[in-house]
């Protein structure tokens, strides 16, 4: 498992900490500055080394936020929840989603997994906040019913919906292909081109990029 500082995005400072094989899934640690305020995105697993990095951060935990609900990306949340008594938030949609991570996660691993205990969901596309900053929430169903990613302005986080040079999977329970591809569509023409995005599982890319790739294969 590896951490990096992604670095300043104006009043926003961003961390990843890649976790444990199988996933190798990027846990996005968004710090608001100015309020000090931290949101933590997917947590999918790791949680002891989630929380280091967050106390070298020095950031004040107030949420965490899921852009689905597959157990690559919650595996923490619980142990994160009670740690800093802070609420899970994901789209309503997902929920059945996140109600059956610990099955999908008995398949793929053999394990159970712990879900969210404090568990919040949010109907369209509301406004949410982090500290006194607004981040703008894009339903983007496709991978799942209610993924979605998370605009904090500089920077979009977008989960499993769009990879740098892929797209994320549709073959599992309450995935589908053209959901997919219209939410990506929608997605790419909502952000400027300098955009980062910044996905659950490999490397960053620019709107810029993005959009090149996806005329060629769209």
């Amino acid at each position: 498992m590896t951490q990096q500082q992604l670095g300043d995005f104006g009043d926003f400072s961003l961390s990843v900490v890649v976790t444990s094989p199988p996933w190798y899934e990027n846990c996005f640690l968004v710090l608001h500055k100015p309020s000090q305020a931290m949101a933590v995105v997917d947590p999918g697993g790791d949680a002891e080394r989630i929380m280091d990095v967050i106390a070298g951060m020095g950031g004040k935990p107030q949420v965490i936020l899921l852009t689905h609900g597959h157990p690559d990306h919650l595996g923490a949340a619980h142990q994160l929840e009670v740690a800093y008594g802070i609420p899970t938030r994901a789209h309503a949609d997902e929920a059945p989603v996140i109600a059956n991570s610990s099955e999908l996660n008995r398949s793929f691993t053999g394990q159970d997994q712990k879900g969210p205990a404090s568990l919040e969901t949010f109907a369209a596309e509301p406004a949410e906040t982090l500290g006194d900053a607004p981040i703008r929430v894009i339903h983007t169903p496709g991978h799942t019913p209610g993924g979605v990613c998370f605009d904090f302005g500089p920077f979009v986080l977008t989960g499993d919906t769009l990879f740098r040079n892929g797209v994320g999977r549709t073959d599992l329970p309450g995935g589908s292909e053209q959901q997919l591809w219209d939410s990506i569509n929608r997605l790419l023409g909502m952000v400027g081109e300098d955009v980062m995005l910044f996905s659950g599982h490999g490397p960053e890319w620019n709107v810029r990029d993005a959009r090149r790739w996806w005329r060629m294969v769209g």
